[in-house]
């Protein structure tokens, strides 16, 4: 969504959900006021901590429901699955799935515009947040401190989807329309700093919050992880090692140990969920991903992703499904089963839970030559899969092994598998063999096409598009 249009998407979505609300708290007290139109800043909206919640369980809502994180068909589990080499397409139904599949992806295409428009879309609700709380007179600093440093995660965290799907972009701190409306992309360096910046306040305002124990909000931990996963990604192995251990020793979360319990709503490996809704609604990815009869509807686990798992690996049991028509198989991702609403939610979608700090663990201590603590980690991943455990590896023997894991634990689960192929720079090895005519300027998404029309210094286009 572009700059010049989206200060207008946010009041509309956003203060019109905010005066229902207010309406609902109390009618008088919202008669009496009469509420910005054009902004989210304002007495009304943040006068007290009711209506600033309200305005995160928009952002959360829109998450679970269009955002890259929903479980549906445009979100980065479904998207990025077939981009990469987790799902087969079988629906003759979904053409924009067709383009990451066959490698066609466009710059006009709606799926890429709609990863655009709703990332930045939250963005700017991040920053109305930050910018009206900061100035509000009637929070406490308690609510200030819990409300800043849960603003300050959410624009890091789409920031860094962002950057990690299109490369060089914007990084948006204000709703100032004069500020942001010939805004330019960054160098990644930069958009990385911004959001270690962000996270690390996040993690400064929030460390004295407390938690939510159903863990529909992120807090202090949640930061902490999505900071490892960054300095991960960055290569600042040692920063990554500090972030998870610490995760891993203070925070009170757990390894689930019932295989076929990790991904119910009260698992106690689960960091950051999105709440169901409503009472009794479950995932979209179930919805999305179970295959009740063959041949599949939509799509299915690539028989090179089942070909992956060890013998014995506890999760190609517990967490793939499978259909046959008597003469055929497929296989389908099972890690959420609730596709209907229950007499109350069993499953939501999780965003970040323990085992990934576990493999970043191993990965990090493994790249800086500390190979037995390497193989702890990555064993206790492994031995809740009933693997047995490995040893005597060398360093890439371990570091390859820590990839496979990676795999076969976080498959169909927020475009893991792709970000790692690209992070790794395997990307063109794997996916060169089973994509047409792919290339490396592929690893980036386009820019979308309107996006450059509307904005001219958002150009050039990422190479290859």
């Amino acid at each position: 969504m572009n700059t010049r249009n989206i200060l207008t998407w946010l009041p509309k979505h956003i203060v019109g959900l905010m005066g229902m609300i207010l309406l609902t708290l109390s009618c008088e007290d919202y008669l009496e006021v009469d509420p910005p139109k054009n902004q989210l800043t304002g007495e009304v909206v943040f006068e007290n901590a009711a209506t600033v919640d309200a305005a995160f369980a928009h952002i959360y809502a829109e998450l679970r429901e269009n955002g890259f994180t929903t479980g549906g068909t445009q979100g980065l589990s479904y998207l990025m699955g077939h981009y990469s080499d987790e799902l087969e397409l079988y629906s003759s139904s979904l053409p924009a799935v067709l383009n990451y599949t066959n490698n066609t992806v466009l710059p006009s295409d709606n799926s890429v515009k709609n990863l655009w428009d709703t990332g930045y879309g939250l963005v700017y609700a991040a920053n109305a947040l930050l910018e009206g709380v900061s100035s509000s007179g009637s929070l406490t600093e308690g609510e200030k401190g819990r409300f800043l440093g849960e603003a300050y995660f959410i624009r890091a965290f789409i920031h860094f989807h962002l950057v990690n799907l299109f490369g060089e972009i914007p990084y948006i701190m204000t709703t100032d329309y004069d500020e942001n409306k010939d805004v330019g992309r960054l160098e990644l360096a930069m958009v990385y700093q911004n959001i270690e910046d962000d996270l690390l306040l996040a993690k400064e305002l929030l460390a004295l919050s407390a938690t939510d124990f159903e863990r529909f909000r992120p807090d202090y931990w949640t930061a902490s992880a999505l900071l490892a996963r960054v300095y991960l990604y960055q290569e600042n192995w040692q920063l990554a090692i500090d972030e998870a251990s610490a995760i891993l020793g203070d925070s009170g979360y757990a390894l689930n140990t019932d295989m076929d319990r990790v991904f119910l709503k009260d698992s106690p490996e689960i960091l950051w969920q999105l709440g169901p809704g409503l009472p009794g609604n479950n995932t979209k990815e179930a919805f999305t991903f179970v295959i009740v009869n063959g041949p599949p509807p939509n799509s299915a686990l690539t028989q090179s992703l089942i070909n992956s798992f060890e013998e014995g690996d506890a999760r190609l049991e517990q967490w793939v499904g499978s259909v046959t028509d008597g003469s055929e198989t497929w296989y389908f991702p099972y890690k959420y089963r609730e596709y209907v609403p229950t007499a109350s939610t069993q499953e939501c979608s999780i965003i970040f839970r323990l085992a990934e700090q576990y493999l970043i663990l191993a990965e990090a201590n493994a790249q800086l030559g500390n190979l037995g603590p390497a193989l702890e980690f990555l064993n206790t991943v492994r031995g809740r899969a009933t693997l047995p455990f490995l040893d005597n590896l060398d360093q890439a023997s371990l570091l390859q092994a820590v990839q496979a894991e990676r795999r076969v634990e976080f498959f169909s689960e927020q475009g893991h598998r792709f970000f790692d192929l690209k992070r790794t720079g395997r990307a063109d090895a794997v996916l060169a063999l089973i994509k047409p005519g792919w290339e490396s300027s592929d690893r980036l998404l386009p820019i979308p096409e309107s996006e450059l029309l509307l904005n001219p210094n958002l150009l050039p286009q990422n190479e290859g598009y």
